[in-house]
């Protein structure tokens, strides 16, 4: 049973030392954004009280490097979830305000952490990559990006102006538009 589990291991370590001899710079740069986006969602979704403990930048760093180190698996997810925690928590527990450019700048960040990953996933660690594929890659998210803090920032204001009876029904109309939104970027992509 331990030659068997020393076997397992050995064999594992030999494929990643494969994997590591074998990686392409694009693809490694690709993981390099996936790292950048999540420590940025990560610093922005924290209180800074926070981020100042050096457990907290360690746990950080940690979080951040998962969704590129295993891009197809759910640890994307995690650091979407570990940064809406944090986002909960800075108002609740630390009595932060919620401010609009900090909230796009994180939603921005967690969209474009997100969207490498997804190429990640389908990028082999050897793979050549042409640099317009990783341009065209973030120009596309980063208009879906610009489009939507437009018409959020937009609702927001409308939001702010009709506040008392009407509440819910501009509240419906920015879900209604978000969603009007999506289905013409999703036609356009596809199309």
């Amino acid at each position: 049973m331990l030659d068997e589990l020393a076997e397992y291991f050995s064999g594992r370590i030999g494929r990643l030392r494969d994997k590591v001899e074998r990686a392409a710079a694009g693809p490694l740069l690709v993981r390099g954004a996936i790292v950048l986006f999540a420590a940025l969602s990560l610093v922005l979704a924290f209180p800074a009280e926070v981020m100042r403990n050096v457990a907290a930048i360690v746990l950080a760093a940690i979080v951040a490097l998962l969704p590129a180190t295993f891009p197809r698996s759910r640890l994307p997810g995690l650091a979407v979830f570990a940064c809406a925690l944090g986002w909960v928590l800075g108002p609740l527990v630390y009595g932060e305000s919620v401010s609009v450019p900090r909230l796009i700048g994180l939603s921005t960040a967690l969209y474009l952490m997100h969207s490498m990953a997804a190429l990640a996933a389908v990028l082999p660690y050897d793979a050549v990559v042409s640099p317009g594929v990783i341009s065209g890659w973030l120009l596309r998210a980063g208009a879906v990006v610009a489009v939507s803090a437009v018409v959020s920032v937009a609702m927001l204001f409308l939001v702010r102006a009709t506040i008392g009876p009407v509440f819910l029904v501009a509240s419906l109309v920015g879900v209604a538009a978000a969603g009007v939104l999506a289905y013409l970027v999703a036609r356009r992509v596809s199309g």
